[in-house]
C-alpha cells in the first residue's frame, strides 16, 4: 500500500510540466505557546500558522545575501534608551524589550559581536534592518479608533459596566505620534489610522477574518502605554491591588511592545533561542524563542505592557521594511509594481515584515504567569 502510494506521487511528478520544480519546497510553520503560573504548566496551544507572502519576499533577499537592508525598524542601541542611566531613573524610549527580560531591562548582550549578528565592517553601519526574523509581537484581535466606533453592541455594553466611557477613550493621547501602530491603513487615503487596542468580551478563539498570505499586521496590538520613562511618565499608571497597570487614558495605545529573540548563543548550542535542527538528513527547521517573564519575587507588581490583556493574534516579523528595487516608493503612483500597491506594502507595516502570523488560544497575561512562545518554520 505505501509502495503504491509513493510510486503513484513519483509518476505525477513526472507528469508535470517541465517548468515545474518537481521536488517543490514549501514554507510552513507552527507556534507553540505554553503559560506557567508558580513554574507550573497551565496553558499549551500548538497549531500550524500562515504565512505570509512577505516572508517569500524576505527570504529571496537573504538567498541573494542581501541580509540587512538600510530601512526599516529595530532596537534602539543608544545607551540611554533603555536601562537605568542614573541608579534610579529607568528608561525604555522604544517599547521593545528582549525574550525573559522586563520592561526597563538593558542586557549585555549581544556584546561586541554586534546586534542581531550584523556585520561589523563596511555597510553595516547603515544596513541595521535584517531580513531574517527577530521579533514577535501579540494582539488581542480588537482595536478602535474613537468611542463612537464601537457602537451601539454588547462591546458597548461590557466597556461601560468596566467604567470606560468617551473621555477615558477618546483622550487625546490616542492620536499621539507614539501611537504608530495598528491593522488598520487606509491604502485608499495613504494613512495609518490610530487606533486603541482592547481586550475581547468573548473567552473564544478568533477564526475571522480568515488569514491570508496578505495579511499585514496583528490587530489590537499590545503597546507600551507611552510610558518610556518610570519617573517622568509614572502618571500614565495606576496601581491596582499592589500592581502596575496603564490608566484607562493609556490603555492600549503608545508603541508596539515587540519581543526580540536572544541571539547569544549560535544556532546548534544549548538554550539558543534562534536553533536550526534537522530531520534525517539535512537542517530544515528553525525555532524563533521569546518568553515574558513573571513580575514577581524582587519583581513584583512592576510594569510589563502585556500584563491584563487577553492576548489572541500572535505574528512573526522581520526588522526590514518592504521595497522593491531598494528604494523607498514616495506615493502610490511612484511604486514599482504593475499593480501600484508597493506604497501601501511599505506603509502598512511600519516596523517590519510580518513573516508569519496565527489566531491562539486565548491565554491572559497576568504579574504571576510566564509566557513562552516558540515559532517554528519548516522548509
Amino acid at each position: 500500500m505505501l509502495r503504491d502510494l509513493i510510486n503513484n506521487k513519483f509518476y505525477d511528478l513526472l507528469k508535470k510540466d517541465s517548468s515545474e520544480e518537481k521536488f517543490p519546497f514549501n514554507f510552513r510553520g507552527e507556534l507553540e505557546i505554553l503559560g506557567y503560573r508558580n513554574g507550573e504548566l497551565f496553558h499549551q496551544d500548538k497549531q500550524h500558522n500562515i504565512i505570509t507572502l512577505w516572508a517569500k519576499h524576505s527570504t529571496m533577499h537573504l538567498l541573494t545575501g542581501d541580509v540587512f537592508t538600510s530601512v526599516g525598524t529595530t532596537r534602539s542601541t543608544t545607551a540611554s534608551d533603555h536601562g537605568d542611566t542614573s541608579g534610579d531613573s529607568r528608561y525604555n524610549r522604544d517599547g521593545t524589550m528582549i525574550s525573559g527580560e522586563q520592561y526597563f531591562a538593558n542586557p549585555s548582550w549581544p556584546g561586541t559581536n554586534g546586534w542581531w549578528s550584523r556585520p561589523i565592517e563596511g555597510d553595516s553601519i547603515t544596513n541595521l534592518y535584517s531580513f531574517f526574523p527577530t521579533k514577535m509581537l501579540f494582539g488581542t484581535g480588537f482595536e478602535w479608533n474613537n468611542w463612537l466606533d464601537i457602537g451601539d453592541s454588547d462591546y458597548y455594553t461590557q466597556y461601560i459596566a468596566g467604567a470606560w466611557n468617551s473621555t477615558y477613550f477618546d483622550n487625546l493621547v490616542i492620536g499621539d505620534a507614539a501611537n504608530n501602530y495598528s491593522a488598520w491603513y487606509d491604502s485608499a487615503g495613504d494613512s495609518y489610522n490610530y487606533m486603541r487596542s482592547m481586550n475581547d468580551i468573548y473567552s473564544a478563539a478568533l477564526t475571522t477574518p480568515a488569514l491570508t498570505d496578505t495579511t499585514y499586521a496583528v490587530k489590537g496590538a499590545i503597546k507600551n502605554a507611552l510610558y518610556h520613562s518610570n519617573k517622568g511618565d509614572s502618571t500614565n499608571l495606576e496601581t491596582l491591588g499592589g500592581k502596575l497597570f496603564p490608566k484607562k487614558s493609556h490603555w492600549g495605545i503608545g508603541r508596539p511592545a515587540f519581543i526580540y529573540a536572544k541571539r547569544d548563543a549560535r544556532f546548534y548550542q544549548s538554550g539558543s533561542e534562534v536553533s536550526l535542527t534537522f530531520d534525517s538528513t539535512v537542517e530544515n527547521k528553525i525555532t524563533f524563542t521569546v518568553t515574558m517573564p513573571e513580575q514577581t519575587g524582587a519583581n513584583a507588581g512592576i510594569f510589563y505592557p502585556y500584563n491584563g490583556f487577553v492576548l489572541k493574534e500572535a505574528g512573526l516579523f522581520c526588522d526590514a521594511k518592504f521595497r522593491l528595487r531598494s528604494t523607498t516608493p514616495a506615493n502610490d503612483a511612484g511604486s514599482d509594481d504593475s499593480g501600484l500597491t508597493e506604497f501601501t506594502n511599505y506603509s502598512s507595516m511600519p516596523h517590519g515584515i510580518l513573516f508569519a502570523k496565527r489566531y491562539i488560544a486565548p491565554i491572559t497575561k497576568s504579574h504571576d504567569v510566564a509566557i513562552t512562545a516558540r515559532w517554528t518554520i519548516y522548509l
